[in-house]
């Protein structure tokens, strides 16, 4: 442009009160028919270089090849001028605020005139407030999540969807520390569309808790990994390629401040540079993560102990309730039965009197043994009862036990029958193997039919002998077997002819089989018949 066209323009600018060259913003003027340059201000200047008399969108875009959308033609329509626009300038890749007008100059001759104004911090601020609007919609759809009323794991794995496509990645998975730290298993996970899952397919992570990875992880609270390859850590985390695994981002999650697992953000198929803005909201997300497992396991801590509260109330209420009513029975009728034979003793024939005497005799044997299994009880709960293990052989157990129930079988017609025939030697106490195997046939008794058998079975395995104690008598509904070996509950039933069990002898059975190391069960139907089961080590002599 010749001096001449320059210094009519300033000219005129000048003459319209636009002092263009002032102004702090990109000004640019060019032809209306040929879109050529006619004036730039110091600032376009300083950006483009002095490129007047250049075709605009030549030298003001990257690689067009043609006029831009707001070209000359649309300013002719739209009444001389165009609504402001916002672009981002691919020069120096900074965003303006853009005003296009039709001007005339002197010799009345039309040009567009551009003014750009800088609202690059005003962007970055509308993005950084979009951004934060985002995350506080992210952590309120997170805490809507986990206050619902669903199961811990549906809500995680909801959770973890919510903020994997929120970051934009391939797969979220929590892993759970275990084995004093030195390996993690994969317990939750979250995979985008055509992402498969390592769900039951991954095996535990091993490393060790001094590894410099572990170590990295805990102190940094995060672990970036742009390239699983070529990372130092490869060998480690190799088991992760066979998964498509390229790029990790890892997060610790604590439990009372001890490392309980971490987050591993995936990228699949191609790899991720995570970007400190990413990294931040990312560990923010991770110590939400820490205080929601942290909140389930103090939930988790308080409702044992609600549990264990209610146990030892209803303990108390049912040991009470075993003192004053279940003992008070049998001292009661032989408080009747022995001042009605006072009385009427020299009435009696001496047929009459044995019959009130045999009478007497059961009601004190079921209050001293009732006495007799509260005391061991009590002992076993205050860690009173002594251990002694040793090598016993079972068939002369169960052989001098019937030979002591005996009696009491042949009152009720009962054949017991099943005594193994050769020695078989466990290593158990031999007072409580004792006082199992004769609360379980005497219980077989008591609740068995006049006239019924009782069958006694055993099955070697290879470190245990299973012996079950098996009756044909009233058994036990289905509803009622969960009751069974619980002291906080009331477990009183009646055999025929209406013979009163407490249950207490039951959980003194099964307290002394877990001292041995050994489990006890039950299979019963009600009027069918039940069949006790344990198991004891056998002797390795």
């Amino acid at each position: 442009m010749n001096g001449a066209i320059k210094n009519e323009l300033k000219k005129h600018l000048f003459d319209k009160g636009l002092i263009l060259g002032q102004i702090d913003a990109l000004v640019c003027v060019a032809d209306i028919d040929n879109c050529r340059i006619l004036y730039l201000n110091k600032h376009a200047e300083k950006l483009y270089g002095d490129i007047t008399g250049h075709t605009c969108w030549e030298k003001l875009r990257l690689g067009q090849t043609g006029p831009c959308e707001y070209c000359n033609n649309d300013l002719k329509s739209n009444d001389d001028s165009l609504p402001k626009r916002d672009e981002l300038n691919p020069i120096n890749n900074k965003w303006y605020e853009v005003h296009d007008k039709i001007i005339f100059l002197g010799n009345n001759r039309a040009a567009r005139l551009q003014v750009a104004f800088d609202i690059t911090k005003r962007k970055e601020d509308e993005i950084n407030l979009k951004t934060l609007l985002r995350q506080q919609e992210l952590f309120s759809n997170i805490a809507l999540s986990f206050n619902q009323q669903k199961p811990f794991a549906n809500k995680v794995n909801e959770v973890l969807s919510v903020i994997g496509k929120f970051v934009n990645t391939d797969r979220v998975s929590v892993y759970k520390n275990f084995s004093k730290n030195t390996k993690a298993n994969l317990i939750y996970e979250w995979c985008n569309k055509n992402i498969i899952t390592k769900i039951n397919k991954i095996p535990p992570i091993v490393f060790d808790k001094y590894h410099s990875l572990y170590k990295e992880v805990a102190s940094n609270n995060v672990l970036k990994i742009s390239d699983v390859g070529s990372n130092k850590y490869y060998k480690s985390l190799k088991i992760f390629t066979n998964f498509n695994v390229k790029s990790m981002l890892l997060v610790p999650i604590f439990l009372h401040q001890n490392q309980f697992g971490f987050i591993s953000f995936e990228e699949c198929g191609k790899t991720r540079e995570w970007y400190e803005n990413e990294i931040k909201l990312i560990k923010t997300l991770g110590n939400i993560i820490s205080t929601v497992f942290e909140r389930k396991n103090l939930e988790e801590k308080r409702i044992r102990s609600e549990n264990k509260l209610k146990i030892a109330n209803n303990t108390k209420d049912r040991f009470l309730s075993i003192i004053t009513h279940d003992l008070q029975t049998p001292f009661s009728d032989l408080k009747s039965l022995s001042s009605l034979l006072a009385d009427s003793y020299d009435c009696w024939d001496d047929k009459k009197r044995k019959i009130f005497i045999d009478s007497i005799l059961v009601s004190s044997s079921q209050g001293y043994n009732l006495l007799e299994n509260l005391m061991v009880w009590s002992q076993i709960q205050s860690n009173q009862i002594s251990f002694n293990p040793e090598r016993v052989d079972v068939k002369s157990v169960i052989s001098q036990t019937i030979e002591n129930l005996q009696e009491r079988a042949d009152r009720k017609g009962i054949r017991i029958s099943g005594v193994p025939e050769n020695q078989m030697f466990v290593h158990v106490d031999y007072h409580m193997l004792n006082t199992v195997f004769y609360n379980l046939l005497n219980n077989a008794i008591k609740f068995s039919k006049k006239n019924g058998s009782i069958k006694i079975k055993f099955k070697l395995r290879k470190k245990y002998l299973e012996l079950s104690v098996c009756d044909k008598g009233v058994g036990i509904k289905k509803e009622d077997q969960t009751k069974l070996f619980r002291i906080d509950i009331d477990q009183t039933t009646f055999g025929p002819p209406e013979e009163k069990g407490t249950g207490l002898g039951l959980i003194i059975c099964k307290e002394y089989i877990n001292r041995n190391g050994g489990k006890i069960w039950l299979n019963s139907s009600a009027k069918k018949g039940s069949e006790f089961t344990f198991t004891i080590p056998l002797s390795k002599k």
